[in-house]
């Protein structure tokens, strides 16, 4: 057996982080890109770029245009080729992450990851989900190593709307249930290796999940208030660092399948963020592994108490038909899809029938159906 783990080269998290963080980036260079769309450069780039160029260094800001598209990444790694770039700064959500990553990879050079919400676990690996340009998930696309530095301005994730920290919340509770059903069925990680999970892999995965069962009522209290605490701190690393370096190191299951299942699909599901998506996929592996009812409910109660999609209804989907979600299983089991981490043969029936048990369950133990 071969087991491997992998993380950022350097993971910094604290408040009013932005104002130094040149002294981090420094090191790899004097000039490089800031990718960023135009939402959060209104809202916190130009302040981050005069942080930055005040310190010294060069920067060349690109504007992303919303979707981590093959085109949208050559676009930049036009531009970076251009200015030789000696280094690649994503500043904003998952797409701007993921499309820096790949930028970097091409450019080869160090790649800098600045969080602005905590929605997902995208900062810390070493792939990027590629999507085309309208927004049908196409591959996930891996990469030699995980990005060179990760900083994370923790007044920057408390001045988000809250929702952005539920969404993380969502896609992080995903991580430990994954976890558990890839080591149940010795199926190997998310790493391009083919390698088996670490200890200390499985450890991140647990970890996360118990300090999202702690403080996240905490934590989404304060987010609310758009201060920073010990237990926001928390689950901000609970949703970037240990569910990122968690999930990869320790592998996916049914419930991101289940999400990029979803694409199969058109209308207003498409409205629901990424852990959205997620929440009820997580419930859907816990139904296809078999859990008993009380583990069931365990997750079924704490997303329900966020306002997390836990039924079909939630999704936008109460009038779906039996054929639309079979489309959605039969994506969900397409080849090379981490569905068939799960230690059994899965067939779109199965994930078919599912769907309709896990939407069927939470109605009944939430007293809808």
């Amino acid at each position: 057996m071969i087991t491997a783990f992998a993380s950022p080269s350097t993971y910094v998290q604290g408040d009013q982080l932005l104002q130094h963080a040149a002294r981090y980036i420094a090191p790899f260079g004097d000039h490089g890109l800031l990718i960023a769309d135009d939402i959060v450069w209104k809202l916190i780039g130009e302040q981050f770029y005069q942080y930055l160029t005040a310190d010294g260094l060069e920067i060349e800001h690109i504007s992303f245009n919303g979707e981590s598209s093959p085109e949208e990444i050559e676009r930049i790694q036009g531009i970076g080729e251009q200015k030789d770039a000696k280094f690649v700064i994503a500043l904003g959500g998952g797409k701007t992450n993921d499309t820096t990553k790949a930028v970097g990879d091409r450019l080869h050079v160090p790649v800098v990851i600045v969080p602005t919400l905590a929605s997902n676990d995208s900062p810390c690996t070493r792939l990027s989900v590629i999507y085309s340009a309208n927004g049908e998930f196409l591959k996930y696309q891996f990469y030699d190593k995980n990005p060179d530095l990760v900083l994370v301005d923790s007044s920057v994730i408390a001045g988000a709307p809250v929702r952005f920290l539920i969404d993380g919340i969502a896609d992080a509770l995903s991580t430990n249930v994954e976890a558990q059903t890839v080591a149940r069925a010795r199926a190997t990680t998310l790493l391009p290796l083919q390698t088996d999970q670490t200890a200390a892999g499985i450890a991140l995965a647990e970890k996360c999940e118990e300090l999202l069962f702690k403080y996240t009522d905490q934590a989404v209290a304060a987010a609310q208030d758009h201060v920073v605490t010990p237990a926001l701190s928390h689950i901000i690393e609970a949703n970037i660092l240990l569910s990122g370096v968690g999930a990869e190191s320790s592998g996916l299951a049914a419930a991101h399948s289940f999400q990029n299942g979803l694409t199969a699909l058109s209308g207003d599901v498409h409205k629901l963020s990424h852990g959205q998506k997620v929440s009820f996929g997580t419930l859907v592996n816990l139904v296809l592994e078999g859990a008993t009812d009380d583990q069931f409910r365990r997750y079924l109660e704490f997303e329900a108490a966020l306002g997390l999609p836990t039924t079909l209804a939630d999704l936008h989907l109460e009038n779906v038909s039996d054929e639309d979600l079979l489309k959605v299983a039969t994506l969900t089991t397409q080849k090379g899809e981490t569905i068939h981490n799960m230690g059994f043969p899965v067939t779109p029936r199965d994930v078919l029938a599912a769907i309709k048990a896990t939407d069927s369950l939470s109605r009944k133990m939430q007293g809808l159906a």
